[in-house]
């Protein structure tokens, strides 16, 4: 499960057991899964050799 933390904004995965812990205080929630990030796509750069 996810829970995040409302006084630092992070997003923490963690067993059931240990969510159901945390979210007995009032500074965390349960969230849904957090998409991943995608990675930016590397853009080709042109072949600058010349060919001998």
């Amino acid at each position: 499960m996810f829970v995040k933390n409302l006084k630092t904004d992070i997003t923490w995965a963690v067993t059931e057991e240990h969510g159901a812990r945390l979210l007995r205080t009032e500074d965390f929630e349960e969230v849904e899964a957090p998409k991943p990030k995608r990675a930016p796509a590397k853009k080709s750069e042109p072949d600058n050799e010349t060919e001998k």
